[in-house]
């Protein structure tokens, strides 16, 4: 289970590298269009407001996959961990108390 976590998590992580990547990339080329006269500041700037909504909604839509597979194969959460590990301290604390009263 740990080698398929990490193999989603890569998966995630080359997706949104490649995300950025094709913002990073469509910004240049429109700064170029924009040098050239071939569309205007205006145009640039809707053009890219446009590309990097679209491209948070599937940064989004890939947590949101990733997070469903994770929950299919029943993997334990980092939340629902730390919250075992609050639940055991308590029962130990309780236990040394019962512990001490016998005495």
């Amino acid at each position: 289970m740990k080698n398929l976590t990490e193999l989603l998590r890569k998966i995630a992580l080359l997706q949104i590298g490649a995300i950025s990547l094709v913002t990073e990339k469509a910004e240049k080329l429109i700064e170029e269009l924009e040098e050239r006269g071939k569309v205007s500041e205006e145009e640039g700037k809707k053009f890219v407001d446009g590309l990097r909504k679209g491209l948070q909604k599937q940064k989004e839509e890939i947590s949101r996959q990733v997070e469903k597979i994770l929950k299919e194969v029943n993997l334990v959460t980092r939340e629902e961990i730390e919250t075992l590990k609050k639940e055991i301290e308590e029962l130990k604390r309780e236990i040394e108390n019962l512990k001490k009263s016998k005495d």
